[in-house]
């Protein structure tokens, strides 16, 4: 069971790492790298039936990074 999750934990990774923008220093991070400055973070996180609401807060240093990433990992919207 732990390999199990150890493995979908890289996996998550590998994804948020592939889908960082291509300039230099995100595309090749070391994982623990995006720990240290996307993860930890004060964020509030709010589950509803149909979508996650996550709140930055006002002085978070990479909120454009952040946003563009969630952005990119959301699934595509149906019509």
């Amino acid at each position: 069971m732990r390999l199990m999750l150890h493995g979908c934990a890289y996996w998550i990774w590998w994804k948020l790492r592939a889908a960082c923008p291509k300039r230099p220093p995100w595309r090749r991070a070391q994982f623990d790298t995006l720990r240290l400055h996307l993860v930890r973070l004060a964020a509030t996180i709010v589950e509803k039936k149909t979508r996650i609401i996550v709140t930055l807060p006002a002085s978070c240093p990479r909120k454009g990074l952040l946003l563009l990433l969630f952005d990119a990992l959301a699934p595509p919207k149906t019509a």
